[in-house]
């Protein structure tokens, strides 16, 4: 956050000067340009390299809108949104094709502006994803940080005619090819591989023991309990410190609690592991364990069947080794014994909400490994081999 508010600051502070003809206006260009440029690249970027998780949350937003037939494209939209993002910003900061950019900026501004209001205005979904995982902004800051954005982006494209490339042609094409390649390069390797870089709770070296708690100092939650009580046969409402209940003929009617301000919440929310013919809750049996490798299947009709045929082996070698091995998936055991064969069923599977198992390893399957609740490893199926 520290990051956008500085940020944010340098291109107010440029206008200011400029509106007291402090600066010129080139210099007043330039300052936006490049601070907007940078603020795309890395918004670009902080999400391609996780094209996965970003379509998840492209997923919420198309079933809010009640666009669901568009799900099965979220993963598209996904990398041609970062990938027009980064080039949006490559260009402006290579100054090029300026007049086309700056179309294609406000528009792109203008849309995520009312996306973020609709989101904020109904709650409808809880982080708006500009950042992925490296960032969580709530709705109403995230459509703030849009309307800033909008107007920085009308700035600019007002003053369009002062932007110039300060590279030679050939200098930029070269910039461009370089760059294509690492945008094209980027998701493919994640989406077939890791995320090369990991802003989620569950990376590796992440503590789930501690994590899953707060500390003592955290911030607690804020609430106001509203009473409503009957004077004379009129229903009033009163705050706590009124002690309406000392008020003499006052009839009790009812009370409302309100949340004022939200707490501190836990790194790691939702990680609990369930045997689901029980309905025991297993998850500090697993956290305890000195060693322990999970199978992740967010959803057992969506897995990729190579996938489990190809870590198998390496399964068979951790069950013979007596390490203890479970798996985890959002789907019931008679889905799962449906969809695998009886040669990937040697080990049992606990249920786990969907959400966190899509969270602690973007692959389906995937492998996890933990001793005593830290996460010490975790691979993509491709990638997993036990040594």
């Amino acid at each position: 956050m520290s990051l956008l508010i500085s940020l944010f600051s340098v291109q107010i502070l440029s206008i200011i000067l400029l509106l007291f003809r402090l600066i010129s206006i080139n210099l007043m260009t330039n300052i936006l340009r490049f601070s907007y440029a940078f603020f795309l690249l890395f918004s670009g970027f902080v999400k391609i390299i996780d094209p996965l998780g970003f379509s998840y949350k492209l997923q919420e937003y198309f079933e809010v809108f009640g666009m669901e037939w568009l799900v099965p494209l979220s993963l598209f939209f996904s990398v041609f949104v970062c990938v027009f993002e980064l080039f949006l910003g490559l260009f402006l900061m290579c100054g090029i094709h300026i007049r086309k950019v700056m179309w294609g900026n406000l528009l792109l501004m203008i849309f995520f502006t009312f996306l973020t209001f609709f989101s904020a205005y109904f709650n409808k979904v809880t982080d708006c994803g500009c950042f992925g995982d490296f960032m969580k902004l709530d709705p109403w800051h995230s459509f703030f940080k849009d309307i800033h954005l909008l107007f920085i982006s009308v700035v600019l494209f007002y003053f369009q005619k002062h932007i110039h490339s300060f590279f030679s042609t050939v200098t930029i094409n070269r910039i461009v090819f370089i760059c294509l390649i690492l945008f094209v390069f980027t998701p493919i390797y994640s989406l077939s591989h890791l995320p090369f870089i990991d802003f989620r709770a569950y990376k590796i070296g992440a503590n789930i023991v501690d994590d899953r708690r707060l500390p003592d100092n955290a911030r607690k939650d804020i609430y106001e309990h509203v009473w409503f009580y009957a004077i004379d046969g009129q229903v009033q409402e009163f705050q706590t410190s009124d002690e309406p209940w000392s008020i003499d003929g006052a009839v009790f009617k009812d009370k409302v609690t309100k949340l004022i301000s939200k707490g501190d919440e836990p790194k790691i929310v939702d990680f609990d592991i369930v045997q689901s013919e029980l309905d025991n809750d297993v998850t500090d049996s697993i956290l305890n364990l000195e060693k322990v490798y999970l199978v992740v299947c967010y959803d057992i009709e969506k897995t990729n069947l190579k996938g489990h045929e190809e870590i198998n082996p390496f399964l068979q070698e951790i069950i013979d080794s007596n390490v203890p091995l479970v798996g985890l998936s959002a789907s019931s055991n008679i889905e799962i014994k449906n969809k695998l064969t009886s040669s990937n069923l040697n080990y049992p599977f606990f249920l786990v909400d969907q959400t966190t198992l899509k969270t602690m390893v973007r692959s389906n399957p995937g492998v996890f490994l933990m001793e005593n609740g830290v996460v010490v490893n975790k691979w993509h199926w491709r990638d997993f081999n036990f040594n």
